[in-house]
């Protein structure tokens, strides 16, 4: 499927006339008798000097690189340096001659919410002057180069991998493919690490642009900062962070959806440590939000008959707050600022937690007026059901499992919508209530200081 895309795109680049044949050197490892790819050669980056730069990007830098611009370059398969750069014939896309249309595009797309560094990096490539880059290999493996005098070619990856995005949506659905791809109603968003800029910005669009078949254009490019370890980026081709399959095995996918979230380097690069690991499991996931479900509905469990008595959930006085809070989480989403998202869904759990301290709705129980105290009580856990329920509601994006677990015990068992927010709850007391989230145990902190 994405042969046929790639050859569809690539012929009507090369018929608009922005293929181009160039003379390049590619590496060759002399002990290996093979050609090498960008990414089987490593050396030092020529900008900031670190010595496992591969030879299409520098990993700590970021920077896109050429093979033979490395310092000390070696084979990552032998891992000698015995490497020759022979002369080799490969096909380039003129993003020279495509300059005009590419910045057309980031200075008009990047009005809808690009990340600042996704439109600050894309318009400084794009000042210094656009180059015809490669796209094509000598190498055996790959999608062959329809085109006589490349018979030996393949395309490189960076080329066909971006087009793979329209091929995975056609083969998932081979009829309803052009409503995403050639609509004009179709809102493209992408995310990715800001080492990826260069790619989305420049030369996917470039690809687009330039063989004028229609396809959707990026509207919104989110890039990340980095996620550190050691102050070195993850990064799974160097071996530096968990995989994973480590990861998934120590914790479950929610603790990794939302500690992820909670650390994601939206404008800085994060440092990611077990320590804080331990930190947003045990005292943000467990304690206040957890935790402050699981008592509200065992509170709610223990004493049924007045919370059936009670009917609905419903909010008083803190509507207000409760509100804000639950309007700067929906804003935040619509703006792509997730992790500012996830703040919002904390900070209601905080006021959850503050008002069943301020209310204690078990001491109005020991009131000697126990007909006072009974409505008392009903009056203080109505609002903390409700909180609970939004709680439950609003985790879903972030920790699927978990919230569908805390829904269940509100008798609800479809995928929740923020439509559901306008629900007046009322739990189900038919099952156990169980916690949502558990405590990182010493056992599972050293497996993790382990894998690192």
């Amino acid at each position: 499927q994405n042969k046929e895309v790639v050859y569809q795109i690539f012929n009507a680049l090369n018929d608009n006339g922005y293929i181009v044949e160039v003379e390049d050197k590619q590496a060759y490892c002399n002990i290996d008798k093979r050609f090498l790819t960008d990414r089987l050669i490593e050396g030092d980056c020529p900008y900031c000097k670190y010595n496992k730069a591969r030879g299409d990007q520098c990993e700590n830098c970021g920077r896109l690189l050429d093979p033979d611009q490395l310092v000390n370059p070696r084979c990552s398969i032998c891992g000698k340096n015995e490497i020759s750069f022979l002369k080799v014939k490969n096909l380039a896309i003129a993003l020279d001659k495509l300059q005009g249309k590419i910045l057309d595009f980031v200075e008009t797309s990047s009005k809808n919410n690009w990340s600042k560094n996704a439109k600050n990096k894309a318009l400084s490539y794009i000042k210094e002057g656009l180059k015809p880059r490669d796209i094509t290999r000598s190498m055996k493996w790959g999608i062959p180069v329809p085109l006589k005098g490349f018979e030996h070619s393949v395309f490189y990856v960076w080329f066909d991998a971006p087009i793979a995005y329209i091929s995975m949506t056609k083969d998932w659905d081979g009829k309803r493919w052009k409503d995403y791809w050639m609509s004009s109603d179709t809102k493209l968003v992408q995310f990715m690490g800001k080492d990826n800029i260069e790619f989305h910005t420049v030369m996917w669009p470039g690809f687009l642009l330039g063989s004028n078949l229609g396809y959707t254009l990026p509207t919104t490019i989110r890039a990340s900062e980095y996620l550190t370890s050691k102050e070195v980026k993850f990064s799974k081709s160097a071996g530096v962070g968990l995989n994973m399959q480590e990861a998934i095995n120590t914790l479950g996918a929610d603790y990794w959806r939302f500690l992820l979230m909670y650390m994601y380097p939206e404008t800085a690069d994060t440092e990611f440590t077990i320590g804080v690991l331990a930190e947003v499991v045990n005292k943000i996931m467990n304690d206040k939000i957890g935790n402050f479900i699981h008592r509200v509905l065992t509170i709610a469990k223990s004493n049924k008959e007045l919370i059936e008595r009670m009917g609905r959930a419903e909010l008083g006085n803190e509507r207000e707050a409760v509100n804000k809070i639950i309007g700067d989480y929906k804003s935040n989403f619509e703006e792509m600022h997730l992790r500012e998202a996830l703040y919002a869904l904390v900070s209601l759990a905080e006021f959850g937690n503050a008002k069943m301290s301020s209310d204690q709705p078990w001491n109005q129980l020991k009131l000697k007026d126990r007909e006072d105290g009974e409505k008392r009580f009903i009056a203080a856990m109505g609002p903390l059901l409700k909180i609970a329920y939004d709680l439950s509601v609003l985790l879903w994006p972030f920790t699927p499992d978990a919230s569908m677990k805390a829904l269940s015990y509100f008798g609800m068992e479809k995928e929740p919508l923020l439509d559901d927010l306008d629900n007046n709850p009322k739990p189900d007391f038919g099952k156990e209530i169980k916690p949502l989230f558990n405590k990182l145990t010493d056992e599972q902190i050293q497996k993790l200081e382990k894998y690192r």
